[in-house]
């Protein structure tokens, strides 16, 4: 099982070698790493206080929005880190977060899924609370995290007794996991809810897939439901607010 020290040396020795890369031998791209590698996660991470934020004021403190947190896809532990600490930050002393991911990589993929291959964006699920536990120093409990991948995951005991959606973060990258995400999220959603999708614009608009189809079937197959767009954010992410209609 891969530890956190060996994780953080990966992603150490990775950083280096592309920040030495672009210093040497690609010196005229080297503004262009800094401003990739930066924009994306910091734009990111913005949006999920945004969000959180956006809760804690429309909804009351929690009297008309639930106060929680529902993350599809953990990879890294970055995104889930640091919507903790953005609750913490706003002092949303009430705010539940709950983690659901396979911790085994990518599920098979299809045509419909792109870019995205199975087995990628592997991180165990020791590692992940251990990320967690060192971002934000809040020690994960069992109940909050779902494992396995979804087709499975979603329709056990545990998974079906959790509250409703404050805020979802879908990264789960591929179509098929999107449809089964999205009709669990279904029962749990309310007015209010905010939906980001972190892979929403990966696919050419005269051939949509991914997030985006996934979602535009849903509201087809689901006409009391409403969706209204709030932000693109980073690179490829949209959210949403959800209208019942």
């Amino acid at each position: 099982m891969e530890s956190l020290k060996d994780l953080v040396n990966q992603m150490l020795i990775k950083n280096i070698a592309k920040s030495i890369y672009y210093r040497t031998i690609k010196r005229s791209l080297l503004q262009t790493f800094k401003l990739y590698r930066s924009s994306d996660e910091e734009d990111k991470f913005k949006h999920i206080m945004e969000s959180l934020n956006y809760l804690r004021i429309a909804g009351d403190g929690g009297e008309l929005l639930p106060q929680t947190y529902f993350e599809f896809g953990c990879h890294s532990g970055r995104t889930f880190s640091s919507a903790i600490n953005s609750t913490k930050f706003l002092k949303m002393k009430n705010a539940k977060y709950f983690a659901f991911d396979s911790f085994e990589g990518l599920p098979d993929t299809t045509e419909a899924d792109g870019y995205f291959e199975v087995g990628t964006f592997c991180t165990s699920e020791d590692t992940f609370k251990k990320i967690v536990m060192a971002n934000t120093n809040v020690r994960l409990n069992h109940d909050s995290i779902i494992t396995g991948f979804y087709e499975k995951s979603l329709i056990t005991e545990h998974a079906q007794s959790l509250p409703q959606i404050g805020v979802v973060h879908i990264d789960v990258d591929l179509y098929s996991s999107t449809v089964s995400v999205l009709k669990y999220c279904k029962d749990r959603l309310v007015s209010g809810s905010v939906l980001l999708f972190d892979d929403y614009y990966c696919y050419n608009p005269d051939k949509p897939s991914g997030e985006l189809r996934a979602l535009n079937e849903f509201l087809g197959a689901n006409k009391e439901f409403g969706v209204i767009p709030w932000k693109a954010y980073s690179t490829f992410g949209q959210s949403f607010f959800v209208k019942k209609l």
